[in-house]
């Protein structure tokens, strides 16, 4: 029997996909996340020189809407998000999820490289596929943990960027002043485009490096930052088939 495919290619899903996305969620999120939140974007022009080619969006995580931040900031383009496997047989979250174009991450190391290879796939054939290189997430946490090289990984074989986004803190003012926590800003970077020379590992860990170089930067004007040492900054593997985030 022939699997299904992880990022759904039914016209009739795609279309009440993208209808519920559009004028439902994202309206709602805009009113939401800015009153709530503060929320407020910076870079929108680095998704723009996509000019709607494929790319693999990477964000430090840090909060639970997070990926509604990522979501908003990308606009008018919609992304693929990574989740954990479980929150998909959740009552109400788990078709929310999915419609909202979630795919989940094998619980098993054995589903992973058909996980990886479709998402390269998906890369390459125009998508944006956003992978929390940190992968769980760490509320509030201040500065970048431990990468993971799966999400470099998937463009190195979609030969695509990475385009790296970075949330950072700051302080409440204005209408926000009553707030008891602090409220949000997101940077887009430039996009990074894999090296022509090397293996597929070579590249791999070439453009994980030089992506988490720029996020510290970022990170450091955007707010306070407390980076790793380089020991400390990228999860050793033997397989970046085992590196993916959720």
């Amino acid at each position: 029997m022939r699997e299904k495919p992880l990022i759904p290619r039914n016209p009739l899903f795609r279309f009440f996909s993208n209808a519920f996305f559009y004028c439902i969620a994202v309206p709602l999120l805009v009113v939401f996340d800015f009153v709530w939140f503060g929320f407020r974007k910076k870079g929108t022009k680095n998704i723009k020189e996509l000019k709607g080619n494929g790319a693999v969006i990477v964000c430090n995580h840090v909060h639970n809407f997070d990926c509604t931040f990522v979501g908003l900031s990308i606009l008018p383009r919609r992304a693929v998000f990574t989740s954990l496997a479980y929150l998909f047989r959740l009552p109400v979250v788990g078709p929310l999820i999915r419609v909202m174009g979630s795919v989940p991450v094998p619980a098993e190391l054995s589903g992973m490289r058909k996980f990886l290879s479709e998402l390269s796939e998906g890369a390459a054939s125009g998508r944006l596929v956003c992978i929390y290189p940190e992968g769980m997430i760490e509320p509030y946490c201040d500065h970048l943990r431990q990468f993971r090289e799966g999400a470099f990984a998937v463009a190195v074989r979609a030969d695509v960027p990475v385009v790296p986004l970075v949330l950072t803190e700051r302080p409440q003012r204005g209408i926000w002043r009553f707030k008891k926590r602090p409220c949000f800003t997101m940077e887009i970077g430039i996009p990074l485009y894999p090296i022509a020379d090397g293996s597929i590992r070579e590249k791999t860990k070439e453009l994980a490096q030089r992506t988490r170089t720029i996020m510290e930067e970022m990170q450091k004007k955007g707010g306070p930052q407390k980076p790793e040492t380089s020991a400390e900054a990228f999860l050793p593997v033997e397989n970046v088939e085992e590196s993916i985030g959720t």
